[in-house]
């Protein structure tokens, strides 16, 4: 069956998203400041804080960006990446981007231990993840399948230029989480009201996780 995107059909969560990240950074980091701790109290992931409970981390860390340049670039490959949710439909698109950012995350705490950490780079990849997938269930025509190959081969570039300040394996865990994601719903799961559900489970947990941020005090100064 081809997915394709209906002209003007609204993107919701595509712009809910981007409109969360950026007010959560300039608003709330604004507030706690932009050291590790300021990060921390705005829900930065630190692996040592998720091993003491601290597990709303998982999800909040998804909006919080280190820097201009972090959440501009992560914030323009998201708006590039609204036909995922035109393709897939907006309940599919939020479990997508929660859940490959989840997973993004937890992979990445053996890795980054003692780093403070943040960033919406693994549920993108997700997203990302979903495109390629498509692609090569033949939804696009092969030279869009070859530039997205192309972007991925200049992501793990920068990635492996970057090893130690780029959580490569939450952009990877994200990327396959996402692809995995897909093709369970085009070839397995299409059903509205299963996703539906999901995605209500996944709206929870995070506007949770985003108020357990702001009210949960750090356990050191």
């Amino acid at each position: 069956m081809q997915f394709r995107p209906a002209g003007g059909d609204p993107v919701p969560a595509g712009w809910t998203l981007l409109v969360l990240n950026v007010a959560w950074y300039v608003i709330v980091e604004s507030a706690t400041g932009r050291s590790a701790a300021g990060l921390l109290r705005a829900g930065a992931m630190l692996p040592v804080l998720v091993q003491r409970g601290q597990v709303f981390r998982i999800l909040s860390a998804m909006f919080v960006h280190v820097s201009p340049v972090h959440i501009l670039v992560n914030m323009i490959s998201l708006w590039t990446l609204f036909i995922v949710e035109r393709l897939l439909t907006t309940p599919f698109f939020i479990v997508l981007y929660v859940i490959s950012g989840a997973i993004g995350n937890l992979l990445s705490m053996p890795f980054l231990p003692n780093a403070v950490s943040g960033g919406a780079s693994g549920a993108i990849f997700g997203l990302f993840g979903a495109m390629l997938a498509l692609a090569f269930m033949g939804q696009f025509p092969a030279f869009v399948r070859n530039q997205l190959l192309i972007v991925l081969a200049v992501n793990v570039v920068i990635d492996i230029a970057n090893l130690g300040t780029i959580g490569w394996i939450a952009h990877l865990g994200g990327m396959i989480s996402g692809a995995l994601l897909t093709l369970l719903f085009v070839r397995y799961a299409r059903h509205r009201r299963l996703w539906l559900g999901v995605c209500a489970v996944c709206c929870v947990a995070t506007a949770l996780s985003l108020v357990c941020a702001l009210v949960t005090p750090l356990p050191f100064g």
